[in-house]
């Protein structure tokens, strides 16, 4: 850049304002991690298990600004696991902050952040308090979003947050992930119905929020395969698949309907490719929020990988019964069926449903049953809404819009 500045050329600058224009034009229908948008997703919040969220959140510019933020609890309804019997309870909460210029805002999801005046410098939870936020309950597994209003609660296309969130453990393991930032366009953000928010704006149709991803790219180890960090250390220890690497993938539908309380439902196909460029498949459907880890994904069971006769559905299985391995199943992203150490992953709504967003965490353990987390972002490409154009499915017909219900204040 310095020597582009310092040639001071007309090419030079003509070249700057294509990149600008380039750079427009993509955020025109961009779903983001790396940009501040008018609408912000957190898709895995939890307090669960030994692990709790630290959710971060700015204000990237100079004005003052409002959000409304809501909460989602999609813990089974029922003890025991997720299931078709055992839906998500899909119970909201919200709550309102306001951010100064250039404010950064942290709280605790299963602590809250409460208005004190009286907070002593250096503390957790000092400086400038934006509002109350409540503190979410023992067990909670779900998502958050903020949506930028302006006083009144109207949707405001200020495009000024961003995210971040770090779920951390007890002993002091962490994981931590960029939200996902939607961005508004600011001319028709506020348009009638102002509290539907039609996600539907890309680079070929002028709409008020940006259009959902058509498909997320999804690389992964596949399941179970052996740590090849860990491996190499102790390569004794860890044979047998006694030190597997589990990836747990989370799923959030883009549409939600927060007025009237109602969960969305999106069916997804998975189109796996494996290193030696073999394909498979598989779908599965996301009801209100999915967090499943890939074992599970086609696989309700497998055997200890110490004892063959034992019977698991967990890894926990196998080590409650007294340290017998870990759990392998054959389900379809695991190694002894793709064969690979890693694959690459499509992951696209089937036929006129709605987009879905999400995230992915690995948790990697060694001979001794110790684990650690990583989070990280899944990529995208194309838009749910262009890529349903002209697209008729019985009665329905494309284009997909994405909506997001907020009631009044």
């Amino acid at each position: 850049m310095g020597k582009a500045l310092g040639k001071c050329c007309v090419w030079s600058l003509l070249s700057m304002f294509a990149a600008v224009l380039m750079t427009a034009a993509a955020a025109e229908a961009e779903v983001s991690t790396d940009l501040s948008g008018s609408i912000i997703v957190w898709p895995k919040v939890v307090f669960d298990d030994g692990r709790d969220t630290v959710i971060q959140l700015a204000n990237t510019s100079n004005s003052l600004v409002h959000a409304r933020c809501f909460y989602v609890n999609a813990a089974p309804a029922f003890a025991g696991p997720p299931g078709p019997f055992n839906p998500p309870r899909w119970q909201e909460t919200d709550f309102e902050i306001w951010l100064t210029r250039q404010q950064p805002y942290h709280w605790v999801a299963s602590q809250g952040r409460f208005v004190n005046p009286f907070d002593e410098l250096g503390a957790d939870g000092a400086g400038l308090d934006a509002g109350a936020i409540p503190p979410v309950p023992e067990g909670f597994t779900g998502e958050l979003k903020c949506v930028q209003t302006d006083a009144s609660g109207i949707p405001y296309g200020g495009n000024s947050l961003k995210g971040e969130a770090v779920i951390r453990r007890a002993d002091g393991d962490v994981s931590k992930y960029s939200a996902v930032s939607i961005l508004a366009n600011s001319d028709l953000a506020s348009d009638a119905p102002e509290r539907e928010l039609l996600l539907n704006n890309t680079v070929d149709n002028d709409g008020e929020f940006n259009s959902c991803p058509n498909t997320l790219l999804f690389n992964h180890f596949t399941d179970g395969v052996p740590d090849p960090v860990i491996g190499s250390l102790t390569p004794i220890e860890c044979t047998d698949g006694d030190c597997p690497i589990r990836t747990t993938l989370t799923l959030v539908p883009c549409s939600e309907d927060f007025e009237n309380q109602i969960p969305s439902r999106v069916t997804v196909q998975f189109a796996i490719t494996n290193e030696l460029e073999q394909e498979f498949s598989a779908s599965t459907t996301v009801d209100c929020w999915m967090n499943v880890p890939l074992a599970d994904m086609t696989a309700a069971s497998g055997t200890c990988s110490q004892d063959s006769g034992r019977q698991c559905a967990s890894d926990q299985d196998c080590i409650d019964a007294g340290n017998y391995g870990f759990c392998r199943k054959n389900g379809i992203f695991s190694f002894d069926v793709l064969g690979t150490t890693s694959a690459y992953t499509r992951i696209s709504p089937v036929g006129l449903d709605g987009g879905v967003i999400g995230v992915a965490e690995e948790k990697h353990f060694n001979d001794e049953y110790e684990s650690a987390w990583a989070a990280y972002n899944l990529q995208q490409e194309g838009s749910r809404y262009d890529a349903t154009v002209g697209v008729i499915e019985g009665d329905k017909e494309g284009p997909v819009v994405d909506v997001i219900v907020i009631p009044e204040i």
